[in-house]
């Protein structure tokens, strides 16, 4: 049950939320293309990080593919 405290502090936690993506987006440093591709081009760089480093955990610090061992 929603209750007048419960709103204000998710109304609160949305207010500092906002707050934070707006002084991140001044950092952005394709500002030029509007938040929508600025997302999707930052989306694309972090999956491509994730898979890079998906691939850099599969090798042992003695360069043997821990997939060879299965």
């Amino acid at each position: 049950m929603l209750t007048t405290a419960k709103v204000d502090e998710i109304n609160a936690t949305l207010n500092v939320a906002m707050s934070n993506l707006r002084d991140a987006m001044k950092k952005v440093p394709d500002k030029g293309l509007g938040l929508n591709a600025a997302h999707t081009r930052f989306a694309g760089s972090v999956a491509v990080l994730a898979v890079l480093l998906d691939e850099a955990a599969r090798f042992t610090p003695d360069g043997e593919d821990l997939f060879d061992l299965l």
